[in-house]
């Protein structure tokens, strides 16, 4: 197995195990905020389309007019980016349409990662946008931190879950 197919099998996992966990959260719990940690489902999922696209695709092969033409994606990081408070989104947001949108960006994703050769993993990140990488400056290390990105934001789904939803057993066997 080489670098690419780990990449690869790295992301599948992490969409894996965050579509599990966000997908056990009833939609009427998605916009339950926890005072503990600031956040709900609909922000955590809607910034995971927007982080997603970011790092897996823009940085590593530019725009993607299907995207850009099926998501506004102006509006979704401005209401999802980093600097959105999920506080203020209250009664703006539709699970349903968030999820697919999610599912839709893990695909073109995985499409997109899947469509590189070995070779490109070391060339410079794409600059499409003023905006410069916060940790990449390689492809390779683009794609890395997308799977690192996603894990951390399941973590996060997997606390909100906890706090406003009960935990999540993964379908580990219960301990007597």
């Amino acid at each position: 197995m080489n670098v690419l197919d780990v990449l690869i099998k790295q992301t599948r996992d992490a969409h894996s195990w965050t579509n599990k966990l966000i997908d056990s959260v009833p939609h009427k719990y998605w916009e339950d905020t926890s005072s503990d940690l600031a956040s709900n489902i609909s922000w955590q999922v809607g910034h995971l389309v927007i982080s997603e696209y970011y790092h897996a695709i823009l940085v590593v092969t530019g725009f993607d007019e299907e995207i850009t033409n099926a998501i506004d994606l102006k509006k979704h990081n401005e209401r999802f980016g980093y600097e959105s408070k999920p506080q203020g989104l209250i009664g703006q947001s539709n699970p349903k349409q968030l999820k697919e949108q999610l599912i839709f960006m893990q695909s073109k994703v995985m499409a997109n990662i899947s469509s590189l050769q070995l070779s490109d993993l070391e060339s410079e990140v794409e600059q499409p946008i003023k905006q410069k990488h916060p940790v990449a400056t390689t492809k390779f290390e683009a794609i890395s931190w997308n799977i690192k990105h996603t894990m951390w934001h399941c973590g996060q789904v997997a606390s909100i879950k906890r706090l406003i939803h009960g935990g999540f057993d993964f379908g580990l066997p219960k301990r007597n």
